[in-house]
């Protein structure tokens, strides 16, 4: 019998599975595909932004604790609609909050802040770290998706950044060791990195899910708690891929390396379709 397909999706922090692919994984979710939803970091830095009764938002920085909690929390809501569970890699962040509300930094042999597990690296320095690639490896090697989307290598937000190169070294290790499956990285229209950054290989028609897209960026409240209203960035964004690539709404992807058919003699000699959308809309 044929494997079920399955894409995994690797984000550094709740809510950028969303950002950069919700839209391909609730079209593929419904082709029958299986959502393997990675968090790389720990998810203890940031604040809690609610929106007031006269249209102005406030944000509230939390505790490392109460940020993880909320993160999480949030982050089991998305991935239920996508009718899967979080993974959780729990690499420390750079930094997280202090009592006072200042942000602060964390450093080799510092004090690690109350709810972060000892000897983890932090995202920063993960990639280069055996263990913590070799438990990616793990992951690919478990579950082998199909394809495995994550951020882009020109990301201006650090932890994007390594989190990229800790699941592309895994990835080329798995492929290693027999792995067949692709690997993307979703792109963003802004970089610190030149103009080239932002340009794009191939896309997937996410047009007839533009609005289950923005509900489940909403599910994560605390970074975005407008996320339903029609002028949100991350809306228009898509609409602007789409407008470039010949539909409504699209999420866009450079390649790492294409899916690799095994040989005729075997049941698995075809393009599944997600794979076959990329290629067909590569340019």
């Amino acid at each position: 019998m044929i494997r079920k397909q399955k894409i995994m999706a690797v984000g550094a922090h709740a809510d950028d599975i969303e950002v950069g692919t919700a839209g391909t994984l609730l079209k593929y979710k419904d082709q029958g595909y299986d959502i393997v939803y990675v968090m790389s970091t720990n998810n203890m830095s940031g604040g809690n932004t609610t929106i007031k009764e006269d249209g102005s938002k406030e944000t509230v920085k939390e505790s490392p604790v109460d940020m993880m909690k909320l993160r999480k929390k949030e982050c089991d809501a998305a991935a239920a609609v996508l009718d899967t569970q979080p993974i959780h890699l729990d690499h420390p962040q750079r930094h997280y909050n202090g009592p006072d509300g200042s942000q602060i930094e964390l450093r080799y042999g510092c004090d690690l802040p109350e709810g972060v597990k000892e000897n983890v690296p932090t995202i920063v320095t993960a990639y280069e770290d055996a263990a913590s690639i070799q438990k990616v490896v793990d992951l690919i090697e478990e579950h082998n998706p199909a394809c495995i989307l994550t951020h882009g290598i020109a990301d201006r937000n650090v932890e994007h950044l390594t989190t990229a190169l800790l699941v592309t070294k895994a990835f080329w290790q798995a492929v290693e060791n027999g792995f067949r499956g692709a690997l993307l990285h979703w792109r963003n229209d802004y970089t610190c990195l030149g103009e080239i950054n932002t340009r794009w290989e191939t896309h997937v028609d996410i047009s007839d899910y533009l609005d289950q897209r923005m509900e489940l960026l909403g599910k994560h409240r605390c970074q975005m708690p407008t996320a339903d209203d029609p002028d949100h960035g991350h809306r228009l964004r898509v609409l602007k891929y789409g407008t470039v690539c010949g539909c409504k709404a699209a999420e866009v992807f450079t390649w790492v390396r294409r899916y690799d058919i095994p040989d005729l003699d075997t049941t698995e000699n075809f393009y599944s379709p997600l794979i076959a959308e990329l290629i067909q809309n590569s340019v």
